[in-house]
């Protein structure tokens, strides 16, 4: 996959939906880096600060959930978010077009990146 070519949110379901539990705690793990690099245009390397409070507490909730999915996908409880729920968790930003385009470059990425070695 192109990680140019963004997949919309349904498309984006029925990807994550296909892939085992295995695929998908690669995929989980390396969007949860990508969002990490991602997340680095909140803050002005090198200082104290933060440029974007805002945007890098979306990240931070964002890796939040996302990493309590794959803990929970790890120990094979069955309690944690629907796939779709996660989906537009990780996706739907509608107050940060920024933030909305970084998640799905993100989520692009790690689709290409985790299937092509899986």
């Amino acid at each position: 996959m192109n990680e140019r070519k963004m997949l919309s949110i349904p498309d984006a379901i029925v990807a994550f939906a296909a892939l085992g539990a295995d695929e998908r705690a690669c995929f989980l793990t390396v969007l949860a880096h990508e969002l990490t690099i991602r997340a680095r245009d909140t803050y002005d390397v090198g200082g104290d600060g933060l440029d974007n409070p805002e945007r890098m507490r979306s990240y931070n909730e964002v890796q939040h959930r996302l990493l309590g999915f794959l803990a929970a996908l790890l120990k094979g409880d069955p309690k944690r978010y629907p796939d779709d729920v996660l989906i537009r968790i990780i996706l739907e930003h509608p107050r940060d077009a920024v933030l909305q385009q970084q998640m799905a470059e993100a989520f692009a990425r790690a689709l290409s990146l985790s299937t092509a070695v899986a």
